[in-house]
């Protein structure tokens, strides 16, 4: 059964939750969270954060993500060393640890790197001089997976890590002229590119990008609370057991959701309340939709379920 939209007009609950303005200054916020910040000097903290944190050597690959904070705002020649310290340390772990990371690491290389080598490429000395402190920084910093055991297989392996370095360093010397040039040659459309990746400057009144994840997580206990103390759901459902946020939906024009499934156990079968979500000078407004039984999985594609 479905309570349509018509039946709730004259029962219409309206949750708001303020959006305000945030200080970051020891609230606890995540660093990989701060990292997508819009404020250039909250971004740069939490990369310079992560990048020296011991915590960040067991996974490297979160190397990555703050050597491309540092490129983009302008700390460029820190972002390719950060950048060929990720890239050694994930090889380094991959001959111990695969998973997926093997193909993550591509991904960076294609999408991260592609910026930062094009602005290395363009002054091969200096890129040169990078990687001899990149492996300099190697052998002095911590390596969680340099005292686990090793096999032949292994210390072979390993080895090829590093004549991987070598050949590169050699590589580069011989190639010089030619990478330099390729590289300015296309530095116009690099530049474009990591443009296009860069967060907007803050505007007033807009959710720091920093602040999403945070901010969904408190609006999700509204929402789900929102839907408890609706009298519509209370009819539909009976006595509540439990409640819990299904499914949610994007769209382009803003970073947290504009629609909501929360699931709600009670007296007889689960029901699902359909919340739409508009947001108007930093506030959120709950509005519900509809009432149903049909669960989520099984819904007609692309049709609105409160039609259905």
């Amino acid at each position: 059964m479905i309570v349509p939209h018509s039946l709730l007009r004259y029962s219409l609950f309206v949750a708001v939750l303020f959006l305000t303005s945030h200080s970051f200054a020891d609230d606890g916020l995540p660093a990989a969270d701060r990292l997508k910040s819009c404020d250039p000097g909250v971004a740069l903290a939490a990369a310079k954060e992560v990048l020296s944190d011991p915590k960040t050597l067991k996974e490297p690959l979160e190397m990555f993500s703050p050597a491309f904070v540092l490129f983009q705002n302008d700390k460029k020649d820190e972002a390719v060393f950060w950048f060929y310290a990720a890239q050694l340390r994930v090889r380094y772990q991959l001959v111990f640890e695969k998973g997926d990371r093997g193909q993550l690491l591509s991904i960076m290389l294609m999408t991260v790197g592609l910026p930062i080598n094009n602005y290395a490429f363009q002054d091969v000395r200096k890129l040169n001089q990078v990687i001899d402190r990149v492996l300099e920084w190697d052998t002095a910093a911590p390596n969680p997976f340099r005292e686990k055991p090793r096999s032949r297989e292994v210390e072979a392996s390993l080895e090829k890590v590093y004549s991987g370095i070598r050949d590169l360093k050699e590589k580069l010397s011989t190639e010089r002229v030619d990478d330099e040039q390729k590289a300015k040659s296309e530095a116009q459309q690099m530049e474009q590119m990591a443009a296009q990746l860069k967060p907007r400057p803050c505007q007033p009144g807009e959710l720091d990008p920093a602040l999403v994840n945070r901010t969904m997580e408190e609006e999700k206990k509204s929402v789900t609370e929102f839907a408890k103390q609706h009298p519509d759901v209370l009819r539909e459902a009976g006595t509540i057991k439990y409640a819990s946020i299904a499914t949610y939906s994007l769209d382009r024009k803003s970073p947290l959701p504009i629609k909501y499934t929360v699931s709600i156990g009670g007296s007889g079968k689960p029901v699902y309340a359909e919340i739409d979500v508009s947001r108007s000078g930093g506030s959120a407004t709950f509005v519900l939709r509809c009432v149903t039984h049909l669960e989520p999985g099984r819904r007609e594609s692309f049709k609105d379920v409160c039609a259905q």
